[in-house]
């Protein structure tokens, strides 16, 4: 009795060697981006915007800058006025010399009496849009800072 021949490989089936490749590789999704990545589009959003001297700092501070306060709001609510006016006194005393403004990047929403507040008391309030990667401005102070420019990089805010 003879061997068994192996069968023979279909041949002109339409498949690309590679293309098991490409589909083998890890996806993320869309909808749970990591933290880090959260982390790294929003600093890059907001040097574009012109916030000049942020930078990438460590896990208990992903964010760092010396004339800005950054503070990350993950909570269902909304942001309170209260809560905005706790985190724009943390942001004043969290200065050496200068008190700090405020950039708050949440999660969530802010009310109007919250946005309002946040404008008089010349913070930033951006929401984290995680399925577009892109920050939205959710109070007129952090609208301007949208607008339309020549050269994003130039135009650094002013702490004060």
């Amino acid at each position: 009795m003879g061997e068994a021949a192996p069968p023979e490989w279909p041949r002109n089936v339409g498949l690309d060697i590679d293309q098991f490749h490409e589909e083998a590789e890890p996806r993320t999704s869309p909808r749970s981006p990591s933290p880090r990545h959260i982390t790294e589009t929003v600093l890059d959003q907001l040097v574009a915007f012109g916030f000049g001297d942020v930078e990438e700092g460590d896990a208990e501070v992903p964010i760092r800058s010396d004339a800005f306060h950054i503070e990350w709001h993950s909570r269902a609510k909304s942001l309170s006025t209260s809560e905005v006016q706790r985190l724009n006194g943390l942001a004043a005393a969290a200065g050496d010399d200068v008190p700090k403004r405020l950039i708050v990047i949440t999660t969530s929403g802010i009310s109007r009496p919250a946005a309002a507040f946040a404008d008089s008391a010349k913070a930033f309030v951006f929401f984290v849009d995680r399925s577009a990667d892109k920050l939205v401005a959710l109070n007129t102070r952090a609208q301007e800072t949208l607008l339309p420019h020549t050269k994003p990089a130039d135009r650094e805010l002013e702490p004060w």
